[in-house]
């Protein structure tokens, strides 16, 4: 069985390390993160992730090697010589090596680009060393290497090494309703092969206000999708939110759907959240059904509902907004086929992301960048040069 190493060094991009992870585990591919000086790591936006194991010098046992991009972290893996002579290792006995955005750095170092073609962040190639040659395009494989362009590319890049590895990406890309997200080549959004499902919503979508957000409240349940949490975060730090995660079970440590572990900033309680300005819940096949049952979680959603604070949901998370009664008469998404469990809302299946009045929804674990977006959007921030930097609209995002 091949197993890969996804290098977690101080600085990554928590979205797109986590997201590269989510998406090797949903194909059921064996794979460790590995800290990079530490079990500990946190990311660029101070987001805590408690890795499989540390890296102790070798990387003989795995079959590839990842690294994810974000500028402090791919500077640590590029000035790690250890890390560069197991690279150089790895690539000797023919493992699979791979990077995205800034990452390639440390491959340009330790001299594995050399006479290869390659791709990363546009505005790092002129830092590469030793270089080979640099392709404008998503992801460039050559022989076994593979690199990835920039942050919103992680989807496709790690869809790219699943297929390298000779597993099903196609299964996981429709699972997570990857082509209702991005518009790429060959993708069909699931709402087209399930034309006339739903009926359309009554009347005319109209535009609502703009809602005044400084402070955004992130639930973190045990079993939560890890990725589309952390990227949402990720997304509104970047807009200049004030962003906290809050853990609804016994630890701040979160054991999340795909088996990673993320340290949530505080506890939650209705107490705690009350001074915020939104409330989001990511989703997650067994991270609904607790919160639905938990009297003070329903409580915080109406009391933001009934004060008109912004509240948001995606996949699985929106039926926790179903149950809080929030919904109500709302235009609102969720995971495919949600309709017949969205019952009070006006559902809407041809749209990846839906804003109406104070509630904002999206569809499943492969729409947190429209999730966020919308947001943005909700609360008056101008998105563009955010999707500009992160190669969004490159990326085929809708």
């Amino acid at each position: 069985m091949a197993r890969v190493a996804v290098i977690c060094a101080p600085g990554c991009e928590e979205g797109e390390t986590l997201t590269i992870v989510d998406i090797l585990r949903r194909a059921e591919i064996a794979c460790d993160m590995v800290g990079l000086g530490a079990l500990e790591i946190a990311g660029t936006h101070h987001i805590a992730m408690r890795c499989d194991t540390t890296f102790d010098g070798s990387l003989d046992a795995y079959d590839m090697v990842v690294l994810p991009g974000g500028y402090g972290g791919s500077d640590a893996m590029r000035d790690c010589e250890e890390l560069l002579e197991a690279l150089r290792a790895a690539d000797a006995r023919g493992a699979w090596i791979a990077a995205i955005c800034a990452a390639p750095e440390a491959l340009g170092r330790a001299g594995l680009l050399e006479g290869k073609r390659f791709t990363c962040y546009p505005g790092v190639k002129d830092a590469i060393e030793n270089p080979g040659t640099w392709v404008d395009a998503p992801v460039v494989t050559d022989g076994k290497l593979i690199c990835g362009q920039g942050p919103a590319f992680a989807y496709a890049f790690a869809y790219a090494l699943v297929d390298a590895l000779g597993f099903d990406a196609l299964t996981v890309q429709n699972r997570m309703v990857y082509f209702n997200a991005f518009d790429v080549e060959g993708g069909i959004p699931s709402w087209k092969t399930e034309a006339g499902a739903w009926p359309a919503p009554k009347g005319e979508a109209s535009t609502p206000q703009t809602l005044d957000v400084k402070k955004v409240a992130i639930l973190m349940p045990d079993g939560c999708e890890e990725s589309e949490c952390v990227q949402i975060m990720d997304l509104l730090m970047r807009a200049g939110l004030t962003c906290h995660s809050f853990a609804t079970g016994e630890s701040l440590w979160v054991p999340t759907m795909q088996g990673m572990t993320i340290k949530a900033g505080y506890a939650f309680s209705a107490e705690a959240v009350a001074a915020y300005d939104a409330l989001f819940v990511p989703g997650g096949r067994t991270a609904a059904a607790p919160l639905i049952a938990n009297y003070e979680v329903m409580g915080a959603f109406r009391s933001f509902n009934e004060a008109g604070k912004l509240v948001g949901g995606l996949c699985s998370g929106t039926t926790v907004l179903e149950a809080a009664g929030v919904l109500a008469g709302r235009r609102a998404t969720g995971y495919t086929g949600y309709g017949a469990k969205l019952t009070s809302a006006q559902f809407v299946a041809d749209k990846v992301a839906v804003w109406d009045a104070n509630v904002v929804t999206s569809q499943g674990p492969a729409t947190p960048y429209p999730f966020a977006f919308k947001v943005m959007e909700a609360v008056g921030i101008d998105a563009q040069p955010i999707k500009d930097r992160l190669l969004y609209d490159k990326a085929g995002g809708r």
